[in-house]
């Protein structure tokens, strides 16, 4: 679905029941227009629209354009919690081999990312190109 200037008027008549609609919908316009593929949540986060017309735009509006309601308050995942990932496959599974593929689609890392932990960390060892063995860093340190 395509936000043009005769949807929007065609909406006109909520606008007096919910205070900065117009605006919002202005907004998803320039978004689609300019970003389609970034999140409409951050696009329309700094023009400071009041959380009522977000609240029925992302109820009305955005699942026909999306597809599927996307909550507002999702954080992107933190690199922390993609190691943490990682590290508990390693402990989890000792001595199994992986293949760099195998782990990036794991953790969510790009495979250059994900060799340089790797190799700064050991939690996996390498047994040739593209194959990880999954290791104890604790139990290597004790032996």
């Amino acid at each position: 679905m395509i936000i043009t200037d005769t949807y929007i008027q065609s909406h006109r008549h909520v606008f007096s029941e919910i205070p900065d609609l117009e605006r919002c919908l202005y907004v998803l316009q320039v978004w689609q227009k300019n970003e389609p593929s970034t999140s409409p949540y951050k696009f329309m986060k700094p023009y400071m629209l009041q959380e009522q017309a977000r609240t029925w735009v992302e109820q009305n509006i955005l699942p026909n354009i999306t597809g599927e309601i996307i909550p507002m308050d999702t954080k992107p995942e933190k690199r922390k919690d993609k190691y943490a990932r990682l590290e508990r496959l390693a402990l989890d599974n000792p001595y199994k081999e992986f293949t760099t593929q195998e782990l990036v689609d794991v953790s969510g890392l790009s495979s250059q990312t994900l060799v340089t932990w790797i190799r700064a960390n050991g939690y996996f060892r390498a047994v040739k190109r593209g194959i990880w063995e999954a290791r104890n860093p604790k139990d290597d340190r004790k032996a």
